[in-house]
């Protein structure tokens, strides 16, 4: 104030400066010489005079109401000064402009696209509005987020009723496969089958996925762009196919899910991985998925910017990265929020390091998001720079913020603790029906092997049919003992294998010894010989099949009564939420999925829906086996008790789809995770 009477500036400046002091007191103000601070969350005002100096303001219209009632306690009932300052804060931006400091507005230095594409360019020849911050609510972010999850406990059902506007969300799912067009493994299914029942509650949902070859009903949407990458210009082209989940109505369109392909020649390939150019291949697709919502019309509009995506595993870990440090800086995808899905840990997406330019990112900004140990990972940049983070399942987020199952990144995962959720992953209930499965059509000895919780004869001339298939002895009452998987370390087959003779053999109460095997699987040739070697030398107890097919599966699954699943560590896991669907009791290691979907039996209480066991090895497997059959064999009612609870559980999409719509949500309630580094 002195500085502002010496310089001639008169009381009303001095009050301003005074008023702008209190407000830089409480809500942090600064001003400085050829440049600023950036402060998230609050207005960013920038002028420029002559010379080099700037002054930038944080500036929030609550905190300068708080500042006025301060100021009008110091001043008292000087009614003069009083309506001095009334005018002040009426008149703000005017007297700023006046001050000397030319007209306050956001300025930008030169910008470079890599992309040569209109949205972007046309972007970056507007001046970027910095946004006011808003309020606080006057609920806090908890309460809401106590209240969303007590609004409603069960399962979401498909539903035909229309959200109200404010609900629907825009949900952009990214991913290297989709189900049924494109599939390795289990990414495939679940970006295909959430994607459907976010359809059915009622939200927007496009799928972002290569065109690997030609896909049946897949139209060129006459949309194309041009990325530069690896010194190269590599041209896209978009195609859709819609398909409907939803069926039209009299006052409502048809709704489902917008297929987005991006066609290039570098996916057109014999595999989808594997490749010695993946690392560009997948940033191709990552900058592709960016551009679809704005590029590509679906029913007469685009998604726009107001968009979550979801970003699953490493193959488009990018997406985040750049959606901060490229698009969020030209003034694009300022409402949209990034939602990374963590399906193994143990895949990381490792790459030698490039030049930033070869990955669209001309200075480099939020690279080092992407380094370890000398080398890219592309799921550590997708995890550092998601909005939130979700794992496959509840126990699998806990377990990779270990050393044993963060694979390295358990630092990283522990940093995002606080936005990392666990959403057990769902299963297709049309098509696992034990009451209409396409594969058990046939009746077996007078019995129709269709069945459900309420009538079970149908799994007996399940059993007795694939006894026959297999070779197995016929006999109703036996217990068939299943495994289903890759032959695999991972999967515990080894650990099958170290019980196996145990198992064969009768013990002392007379519980093992009186059973069938049947095993399924591909993978090592050291365990493939293993389900050969225990068909050979146990004929007609043993069906050891090196393959896989899925009517084995469905019909495997149908008439066993207990599957093993000892994988050391499994991130959901989806045999034993099939198996639960037709009665067959799931004995698993408790690990990730495994453990969130399976119930430990207790007899005293007569609840649960199996068996786990701790450690995985021997032992542990000997103690859940041998108590699972113990019950089979000298516990009826026990066991149909846990047959009929098995059956009982809800292991849908729309179960799943209502807890993502759930983090959809939290995302958007908070700001971005990063913010984009100044030019």
């Amino acid at each position: 104030c002195e500085a502002a009477m010496a310089a001639g500036l008169g009381s009303t400046m001095k009050l301003l400066l005074l008023l702008l002091a209190l407000v830089g007191g409480c809500s942090g103000l600064y001003v400085s010489q050829g440049g600023c601070v950036r402060r998230a969350g609050r207005l960013t005002l920038r002028g420029g005079c002559d010379g080099n100096a700037g002054v930038k303001k944080n500036f929030s219209n609550e905190r300068l109401d708080d500042a006025k009632s301060r100021l009008k306690k110091i001043l008292g009932a000087n009614s003069q000064l009083e309506r001095q300052v009334a005018d002040l804060a009426a008149s703000y931006d005017k007297l700023a402009k006046s001050y000397g400091l030319g007209s306050f507005k956001p300025t930008r230095t030169a910008s470079y696209s890599c992309l040569n594409d209109v949205t972007l360019t046309e972007a970056a020849d507007k001046e970027v509005e910095e946004e006011a911050a808003k309020p606080p609510p006057v609920e806090s972010i908890q309460q809401k987020i106590d209240a969303a999850l007590a609004k409603d406990s069960k399962p979401v059902e498909a539903t035909e009723e229309v959200l109200p506007p404010e609900e629907r969300l825009n949900v952009v799912i990214v991913s290297s496969e989709v189900a049924p067009f494109s599939k390795s493994g289990g990414l495939a299914d679940v970006c295909d089958k959430l994607g459907v029942a976010l359809s059915r509650m009622g939200h927007r949902v496009m799928t972002v996925a290569p065109l690997y070859w030609r896909y049946e009903g897949a139209q060129y949407t006459g949309v194309w762009k041009e990325f530069g990458l690896f010194k190269q210009k590599l041209r896209i082209e978009y195609f859709r196919k819609f398909r409907e989940t939803v069926p039209a109505t009299d006052t409502q369109p048809a709704r489902g899910v917008d297929h987005i392909f991006v066609q290039q020649g570098c996916y057109e390939r014999h595999g989808m991985y594997g490749h010695n150019d993946d690392l560009m291949r997948f940033a191709l697709l990552s900058w592709a998925a960016l551009e679809a919502p704005f590029a590509v019309e679906c029913d007469g509009s685009v998604y726009g910017e107001n968009v979550v995506f979801l970003v699953n595993d490493w193959m488009v870990g990018l997406v985040p990265l750049i959606l901060t440090s490229h698009y969020r800086r030209y003034g694009c995808y300022k409402s949209a929020r990034t939602v990374f899905d963590i399906h193994n840990m143990g895949y990381c997406g490792n790459f030698p390091v490039v030049d930033p330019h070869d990955l669209g990112l001309p200075d480099g900004a939020y690279y080092d998001k992407l380094f370890h140990d000398r080398q890219i990972k592309l799921l550590k940049g997708g995890i550092e720079m998601a909005d939130r983070v979700v794992t496959v399942s509840p126990s699998y987020r806990d377990e990779i913020i270990t050393v044993e199952g963060g694979w390295g990144l358990q630092d990283t995962c522990r940093a995002r603790f606080p936005h990392l959720d666990g959403v057990l992953n769902g299963i297709d209930c049309d098509e696992w029906n034990p009451e209409s499965d396409r594969f058990l059509s046939a009746k077996i000895q007078g019995y129709d092997n269709f069945f459900n919780k309420d009538d079970t004869t149908g799994k007996r001339a399940c059993k007795l049919h694939l006894q026959n298939c297999m070779g197995l002895r016929e006999d109703p009452n036996i217990p068939i003992v299943a495994f289903i998987g890759r032959l695999a370390y991972q999967k515990g087959i080894d650990v099958i294998e170290s019980i196996f003779p145990w198992l064969m053999n009768g013990d002392h109460a007379g519980v093992t010894g009186y059973v069938q095997v049947v095993m399924m699987g591909t993978g090592d040739e050291k365990y493939a010989r293993f389900l050969r070697d225990a068909e050979n030398h146990n004929k007609g107890r043993v069906a050891g099949f090196v393959g896989f097919t899925s009517e084995l599966e469905h019909k495997i699954i149908a008439a066993a009564d207990i599957i093993l699943m000892p994988s050391r560590y499994e991130p959901c896991g989806l045999p034993q939420m099939y198996a639960q669907r037709y009665g067959t009791v799931p004995v698993v290691h408790a690990t990730g999925g495994l453990k969130d979907s399976v119930i430990q039996y207790d007899p005293f209480q007569n609840t649960g829906t199996g068996w786990k066991f701790d450690c995985c090895d021997a032992e542990g497997l000997k103690y859940g086996l041998w108590n699972a059959l113990n019950t089979y064999k000298n516990h009826k009612e026990a066991w149909a008790g846990i047959v009929r609870r098995c059956m009982e559980q809800d292991f849908s999409w729309e179960r799943s789809a209502k807890r993502y719509v759930e983090i959809f949500k939290w995302a958007r309630m908070d700001p971005p995770f990063h913010q984009p580094i100044p030019f």
